[in-house]
This record gives structure tokens, sequence and C-alpha cells, in this order.
């Protein structure tokens, strides 16, 4: 049951057959983790990609202004790391924490690497898999140049309304890019 969304998450990217399940369930990992848990810290390597099977996190950055500025927010069924600690094994510039209690399947950077060299299917999957993240990304800086607050808030509530009812305001209004204030008027005329 702890890898039937991790199944079916990948199953939508590659045809999987007994033996890759066998394979995905012996290389990634479970965890439960509490609330307020920090998966990545900055200044940390980090050598895993977290797969959320229940919970939500959130990537951030503290800005000179001591700020935490919301790059992402991962609901269910998502994968999440900083891309740059784990492709280039740098220190981590941000930190990856838990909003709520997590349930959390990892896999390490060895064991996806043995993954990939398995075969192609593997290969594939790691492709498809980063498309649809760099489409995401294009999506949102697109989004975050072009839309209205107003239209920002209404595209996260039609597009992922699971995280406007589990995460704190003052996270959707920094992950938007508005401040808590605007979001609360924004959220009175809806």
């Amino acid at each position: 049951m702890q890898y039937a969304k991790l199944i079916d998450k990948i199953s939508n990217l590659i045809s999987l057959e007994q033996q890759d399940l066998n394979l995905i369930k012996s290389l990634f990992k479970f965890e439960s983790v509490a609330k307020g848990t920090s998966l990545i810290k900055i200044g940390e390597f980090t050598d895993k990609v977290f797969f959320v099977n229940l919970g939500y996190l959130k990537y951030s950055k503290i800005i000179d202004s001591g700020e935490d500025l919301i790059i992402h927010l991962f609901a269910p069924n998502n994968f999440a790391t900083s891309l740059n600690g784990f492709f280039l094994s740098k220190k981590s510039e941000e930190e990856l924490h838990t909003i709520t209690d997590c349930e959390l399947l990892y896999i390490s950077k060895d064991d996806l690497e043995k993954l990939y060299s398995i075969s192609h299917k593997w290969q594939n999957f790691g492709r498809r898999l980063m498309e649809s993240f760099l489409i995401e990304k294009e999506e949102r800086i697109i989004d975050q140049l072009s839309l209205t607050a107003h239209d920002k808030y209404l595209k996260l509530l039609k597009d992922q309304p699971d995280i406007i009812q589990n995460v704190p305001m003052k996270y959707v209004a920094s992950f938007i890019g508005i401040q808590p204030e605007s979001l609360s008027r924004i959220r009175k005329i809806n």
C-alpha cells in the first residue's frame, strides 16, 4: 500500500512489469516524517529524491530581508528535491521542509543511477520526469510574469485546491508572489 501512489505515478510515464515493481520496492525507502522537519538543509549536500505519499512540503530560500521565500509547494503524488544539490552535488542554498506530517518514499542518487543503468525504460522514465519538471517550471515562470495576483490565486485554486486547503496562507502567498494581506483581500472577493 505504501508504494501504490508511486507505482501509479511511474506507470503514467512508462509501462511496468512485475520485476519493475519489485525493483521500485527494493530501491525506494519509506519514511514517516513529523511536521516541521528539514529534509534538505541550507549548506548541506543532498543525495535523495523524495516522493510525497502523504502530506505537504515547502521548498524555500531565506532572502536578504530574512523572509522565507517559497519556491515550490509539494502536494501528494509529487517528487521533490533540490535539483542543483542533487544533480550537481552542490551544497543546497534552499531548504526542503515538511509543512504537515508526511509519509515519503525516497531514493538515493546512487540507487537512482543504478535504476537508470538497468534499461532504456528507466532512462526514459528519468527523461520524461525531468521534462515534466521543466514544463512545470516554465509554466510557473510565465504565470509569475504574466498573471495578476488575483489570477495567480484563482489558477492555484483551480489546479491545486488541496494546497489552498492544507497549506498555511502565508506560504501560499509567498508561493504566488504576493503579501499575505493581499491574499486575504483576494480570498474575501472569492
